[in-house]
């Protein structure tokens, strides 16, 4: 099967597509100049500033028949028709004589009375009264008025007019509209490798403005789809690795209650058996609720607290598992500050929890806020995190010391849950070596 070029393909559309609107600009320009042409030599002399035909002709054909007449009067011994014989082969018209009782339009007798002089626009005739009482005729006469012009030729006009129009509209489309298209080009080539499974393509800068931001949109979207799925994917190989031991306990444990007739040793491998079901259904809810807070957007319920009152409540409901001569110092700012209750809360009880887990004796908590972010500080004299784990300790499922975990509890989600708050409001989650010793976790918030 032929694969077609994409690029190809919408290039060629975009060609029979401007030949199209070259085909119907053309068609429309010779309308438009049609029924221009004819409103223009409609309007009256005060706004186009060209005189009537009536007038035109006239003024312009006055000196001839002024001569016609004086070379009359200079040849009284010939008649009237004799003279004209004599002028005709002069004059690229025809010279007659009308009786006086021609019947004339209104508008030409009008103008005989008054000028002694007319111009006929029907038959293309100067018409003139002469000493005898006659009337003289010239024409008709040759008139370049397109409008008066054979079918052919006016059309010819209409062709080169519109043609030229149209391909000056054209090109001015062209310029207009390809940087339009190459955006929606990019951006659609963009779109169709994400659903094949690229997600590593991004959209080129929008030459266009008007794509500029769609095409910021779009790239943006992709860095959330690629970091969700890469972060989904670790998220299910830990998973299935977390399954690995309590499954692999279970079997063991079955297998031994097979084998086994002594009924306290049944009740505890029973016993065991449902821990670790227990344990299974506890990671199985941890994971969905992680699931459901990275790719749900969820409504913040910002309020206005004080900052030192709301932030020791939490510190004292945590007092029970804080362990034995343990020190625990803080500096809260006493402020009025606007926040989220329960997703701070969130990641104070998350960052104290580990803390008290790791540390050896000493946690120093710092709350604070600094324009527009909350600043949650948490050092403790722990062993630390060595720099290449920094970053995959907020990984979901991470743990540093494994051995130390299994005593310790947990499935390395706490810090995740913490990171994906921090991004969720515009805010940061890093950790670096502490003054104590341990570690320092940087946690700001923007609830602006």
């Amino acid at each position: 099967m032929t694969t077609i070029n994409p690029i190809k393909q919408s290039n060629r559309i975009f060609t029979k597509r401007l030949f199209l609107y070259f085909i119907i600009s053309l068609l429309m320009q010779s309308v438009v100049a049609y029924g221009a042409l004819n409103i223009f030599i409609s309007l009256p002399y005060s706004i186009t500033g060209l005189p009537d035909d009536r007038v035109a002709e006239r003024r312009s054909h006055q000196g001839t028949v002024y001569l016609i007449r004086e070379h009359i009067k200079a040849h009284p011994e010939l008649t009237v028709n004799q003279v004209l014989d004599d002028l005709e082969p002069q004059f690229g018209f025809r010279l007659q004589l009308f009786p006086t009782n021609t019947a004339f339009s209104s508008m030409t007798k009008r103008d005989l009375d008054k000028y002694t002089i007319a111009y006929d626009g029907e038959t293309d005739t100067i018409y003139a009264t002469l000493a005898s009482g006659q009337i003289l005729g010239l024409g008709p006469i040759d008139d370049n008025d397109l409008l008066d012009g054979n079918l052919l030729s006016f059309f010819s006009y209409l062709l080169l007019f519109a043609g030229f129009s149209a391909m000056t509209f054209c090109i001015l489309l062209y310029f207009t509209f390809s940087y339009l298209w190459i955006d929606v080009k990019n951006m659609s080539i963009t779109v169709n490798e994400l659903g094949k499974g690229n997600l590593k393509v991004r959209a080129k800068p929008a030459q266009s403005w008007l794509f500029k931001q769609l095409a910021v949109v779009l790239n943006t979207m992709c860095d959330h789809i690629e970091k969700l799925v890469s972060s989904n994917r670790i998220i299910l190989h830990a998973m299935a690795h977390e399954l690995r031991t309590p499954l692999a306990r279970m079997n063991f444990e079955i297998e031994m209650l097979s084998n086994t007739d002594d009924e306290p040793e049944k009740y505890r491998l029973i016993k065991e058996i449902n821990n670790d079901i227990k344990e299974l259904e506890v990671l199985i809810n941890t994971s969905l609720n992680y699931f459901k807070i990275q790719q749900t957007q969820l409504l913040k319920n910002v309020t206005t607290v004080p900052l030192k009152t709301w932030a020791m409540t939490v510190i004292n409901n945590l007092e029970l598992f804080k362990p034995k001569n343990f020190e625990l110092d803080y500096q809260i700012d006493d402020e009025i500050v606007t926040l989220d209750p329960l997703l701070v809360e969130t990641v104070l009880k998350n960052l104290l929890l580990n803390s008290f887990k790791y540390a050896a004796s000493k946690v120093t908590i710092r709350l604070y806020k600094n324009s527009d972010l909350l600043f949650i500080v948490i050092d403790d004299d722990g062993p630390g995190i060595p720099p290449d784990f920094r970053e995959k300790v907020f990984l979901p499922f991470s743990r540093l010391d494994t051995s130390r975990t299994k005593s310790t509890g947990g499935y390395g989600l706490g810090l995740a849950y913490v990171k994906l708050i921090a991004e969720y409001c515009q805010g940061k989650a890093f950790v670096m070596t502490s003054p104590l010793g341990g570690a320092r976790f940087v946690i700001t918030l923007n609830f602006s």
